[in-house]
């Protein structure tokens, strides 16, 4: 089992706990700090409001006569403290008598911090604040205590409080909760972190498994996808393209193993036979000369076999693809068929060339052999009587998006049984068919296959209608104007 740092899910839940709880505190401090705010304006409101109603109370008492709007309000306050002409009004005696948390009180300094007027619950020792910039008044909090301090041009100082005890005890316990929710929230996040991580890592654990029972040499086995396309899903389809190529890679492998042994066992078993023969006795100097020459037959034999087994393999594997190049196909086909001209005339056979131009993108040299394996089919398959024709031909769509290349004989045709399996490795149809002795190893159109399929064409076969002969036609993308070779 590896160890948990090595862990996918547990470094996901780890990531995801540390960011729930970076958040979930963030927010934690920023609700407590808004309530509190919230908390405090409530508050400030309250004591703006009782602060009014006690300066009228205190102002009630004194005659308006007396009250000379000429003089500074600041002497006229001195006078009025002097002579105790403030005093609170019976009804307004408990609040400022009250020290229960909680409680409002006064207080009225001059410019040297001398306290003109002081309610009865005011904290003892009390220290003005610093005065205010005007007289619309501050609001600050000292201690367990919240003011509201109006300083005045003479510097007489109005200090209205409240005990905030109780405010700042229900901020506690409402801090303690939030804390409780928010932890209570990060335990269910990371419940449902580790249950959402392992959901989403299920998927690879398929995979896991999958790759694991392929590497063990179940080569059927895939990975299951739905139809999602997240992701792990494009993961899964991209896993499985590669695991059908291993296995068609493979599957190419013992193909070629179980075919080259099969196809050189006869050649083999010739040669030894031969040679044991030979060995048996003293012969003639023919004797010796016809063996050695069956030897050669064979062994020659062998070469070609082995030759197209090789090409065929390099055709089928997708690293030994050779570059591709603008070029003519009608230009390509034209010298196969003039190549393979002598052959076709010692069969008295007669080669009608319809060659347009053609441009397309691929590699000229295996597009040759495709061609040639075409040209010697149509040749070695003919009827060896009667009349004897093999129709060449390109075109290019009207649209100029593919090249067509048709090869048409007049021979006896592909039997239809045949017809199905006419380009599988080592498939030979009915020698009777066939116009030449020379044995062949059914690897030819196989080979053409294979080409055609590298060069993203179609190469398909069909008897004429009507009858005789068989056509095989090759489509291939086409070049456009400006990629067509000079």
């Amino acid at each position: 089992m590896p160890r948990l740092t090595h862990s996918i899910r547990w470094r996901v839940q780890v990531w995801h706990g540390l960011i729930l709880l970076v958040a979930l505190a963030a927010l934690s401090i920023v609700v407590n700090r808004l309530a509190w705010q919230s908390q405090l304006t409530r508050i400030d409101a309250t004591l703006e409001q009782a602060e009014k109603h006690l300066v009228r109370a205190l102002f009630s008492s004194i005659p308006r006569e007396d009250l000379d709007r000429q003089t500074p309000p600041d002497i006229l306050l001195r006078k009025f403290v002097r002579e105790k002409r403030f005093v609170i009004p019976p009804e307004l005696a408990p609040t400022y008598t009250d020290t229960a948390p909680g409680h409002h009180w006064f207080v009225c300094t001059d410019a040297d911090g001398s306290i003109l007027i002081k309610t009865p619950n005011a904290p003892p020792g009390y220290i003005p604040p610093p005065a205010a910039a005007s007289d619309t008044g501050a609001f600050l909090t000292r201690g367990r205590h919240r003011e509201s301090a109006h300083t005045l041009p003479g510097g007489i100082t109005f200090a209205y409080g409240r005990d905030i005890t109780p405010d700042l005890d229900a901020r506690r316990r409402f801090a303690g909760s939030l804390a409780l929710l928010a932890l209570a929230l990060w335990a269910t996040g990371l419940i449902g972190g580790w249950w959402l991580a392992g959901r989403a890592l299920r998927p690879i654990r398929a995979i896991s498994r999958t790759a694991t029972r392929i590497a063990a040499g179940d080569l059927a086995e895939r990975i299951d996808t739905s139809d999602t396309d997240n992701e792990l899903d494009q993961l899964g389809r991209v896993l499985n393209e590669t695991f059908d190529r291993l296995a068609a890679a493979l599957e190419r492998q013992r193909r070629f193993t179980a075919d080259a042994s099969h196809e050189l066992r006869t050649p083999l078993t010739i040669l030894l036979s031969e040679t044991q023969r030979a060995l048996k006795r003293d012969r003639t100097p023919d004797d010796y000369r016809a063996i050695l020459a069956t030897c050669r037959e064979t062994g020659l034999r062998m070469r070609r076999l082995i030759e197209a087994l090789l090409l065929l393999a390099r055709q089928e594997t997708a690293s030994h693809l050779p570059a591709r190049v603008s070029c003519d196909l009608a230009g390509i086909l034209r010298e196969t068929a003039r190549q393979l001209a002598p052959l076709a005339a010692d069969r008295g056979i007669n080669l009608h060339l319809d060659l347009r131009p053609a441009p397309v993108r691929a590699d000229p040299e295996t597009l040759a052999i495709l061609a040639a394996n075409l040209l010697s089919n149509a040749i070695d398959h003919h009827r060896p009587d009667g009349d004897r024709n093999i129709w060449l031909a390109t075109e290019t769509a009207p649209d100029q998006s593919a090249a067509r290349v048709v090869v048409r004989d007049d021979g006896p045709g592909i039997p239809p049984g045949d017809l199905p399996h006419i380009f599988e490795r080592f498939h030979r149809a009915d020698k009777a068919r066939t116009a030449t002795p020379t044995p062949h190893a059914g690897l030819g159109l196989a080979i053409a296959q294979a080409i055609a399929q590298n060069h993203a064409a179609t190469l398909a076969a069909r008897n004429n209608t009507p009858p005789p002969g068989a056509t095989f036609e090759l489509v291939l993308p086409a070049v456009r104007d400006r990629e067509k070779p000079a």
